[in-house]
């Protein structure tokens, strides 16, 4: 009897029908999560501290903005190839724990440093290990739940870890402020070795099912499918890093506190990770494509009339919409995905969705800084609108939503193996 199905169907009503595996890998990336947030407060201001060799004639925002824009590029670039050997050797766990060593040695070598240069040498190697741990999770994710729960699976493993991203510019900012950057380096490295503990002895390694997929979930309609939902996700968090870059226009446009900006930037986040779950599960009754398209049209005229707004609280109102909107677009779009793949090309496919969205954040700033900057203050939301609705056509008219299909006795049994490779 396979030892495996016991353990996921012994917490049938506790767990809500979700594997509780989920609840640990999603712990492990709450810590990575805290430690990444704390990094985002910790570096712009370290940088300040350091002096450079070759990139000394560059102002300071623009070298804070590069070393963010370095992270996001690397971890983009490496997904799809992470994620396309991982479905060739089918395994996740080692990327996962490669990944997981490379974050903290590197957040650990960050106290070394001496000069910007090396600041953003480490930045970029620390890109691509993070990036390969991006599509070995998700895939993970996916093999630990069904077509009938993935929306929900995915929705509390992003609402998880994202309480640990929007928590950790708070907690970093305070350690830098009382402690200092050292012991900030010190806090991410430390939380990199608990989440690496959490994988290494409590989630065990999963494998594609060795199951034909149905026809309709294969071929050049279902990539069609995939990157039209990743362009998509690109638009959408283009729209969202892109504000990003005009907060100190909004400081002066609107004449608002850092205090206040801070909370509309809260607003986003927390607005998201409330309706993340609910929404995941929404889309698992009524179908995915409806909630993304939805999202999408919804999202044009939300961003337009962020360029109008006149005082912080409807800011904070619109960031807060937005973040509702990105919800029923992010977690659909990932769970449906995965419900396009075929077994053995998940961790492919799904590095697709992932890679995009780290696009989106490493471009969205430059994007709106650089349209803002050289055109108007306007122009960025105006032409984020417009890639919005026609990313919303092209997901009407490209992705196909494949019927779920109920196994007998509505059992789920995905294939898991022990750490010893059994089934």
């Amino acid at each position: 009897m396979n030892t495996c199905n016991l353990q996921k169907n012994a917490f049938p009503g506790s767990f809500g029908n979700i594997n509780p595996e989920l609840y640990v890998l999603s712990l492990s990336r709450f810590c990575e999560d805290l430690g990444s947030g704390m990094l985002v407060a910790l570096i712009p201001l370290y940088i300040s501290d350091l002096g450079a060799s070759f990139l000394s004639g560059l102002p300071l925002v623009a070298r804070a903005g590069l070393v963010m824009t370095v992270f996001g590029l690397f971890s983009a670039l490496t997904q799809p190839l992470m994620g396309r050997l991982s479905d060739r050797l089918d395994c996740r766990r080692p990327f996962i724990l490669f990944g997981l060593i490379g974050y903290t040695f590197f957040s650990f070598f960050y106290s070394q440093v001496t000069s910007y240069e090396q600041l953003l040498f480490i930045r970029l190697l620390q890109g691509i290990t993070v990036g390969a741990t991006i599509p070995a999770v998700i895939a993970m994710v996916t093999h630990i739940s069904t077509s009938e729960t993935r929306g929900k699976a995915v929705g509390v493993y992003t609402t998880i870890r994202g309480v640990g991203f929007g928590l950790g510019p708070v907690v970093g900012g305070a350690i830098a402020r009382y402690w200092g950057f050292d012991v900030g380096f010190y806090a991410c490295a430390l939380l990199g070795v608990v989440s690496l503990i959490l994988v290494t002895f409590f989630v065990k390694e999963t494998r594609s099912s060795p199951e034909p997929a149905p026809k309709k979930k294969g071929g050049k309609k279902s990539y069609a499918s995939v990157y039209s939902l990743a362009g998509a996700m690109l638009m959408m968090m283009v729209g969202i890093m892109m504000v990003v870059a005009l907060i100190p226009e909004y400081e002066v446009r609107l004449e608002a506190s850092e205090l206040s900006l801070g909370v509309a930037v809260s607003a986003y986040i927390f607005a998201r990770l409330l309706f993340q779950a609910p929404l995941g599960s929404l889309s698992d009754r009524i179908g995915r494509k409806k909630l993304i398209v939805g999202g999408l049209f919804l999202s044009v005229p939300l961003v337009v009339g962020m360029g109008y707004i006149t005082s912080i609280g409807q800011l904070i109102f619109f960031r807060a919409f937005q973040g509702l909107l990105v919800a029923s677009i992010d977690t659909p779009a990932m769970a449906l995905a995965a419900d396009l793949s075929d077994g053995s090309s998940l961790s492919s496919r799904l590095s697709i969705i992932t890679t995009a969205q780290a696009a989106g954040m490493a471009f969205g700033p430059i994007f709106g800084g650089f349209l803002a900057g050289y055109v108007t203050f306007v122009t960025p939301f105006y032409a984020c609108a417009l890639l919005m609705l026609l990313a919303g056509f092209v997901v009407i008219k490209k992705v196909e939503e494949p019927e779920k299909v109920t196994e007998p006795g509505n059992v789920h049994k995905p294939l898991r193996t022990d750490n010893s490779g059994r089934t």
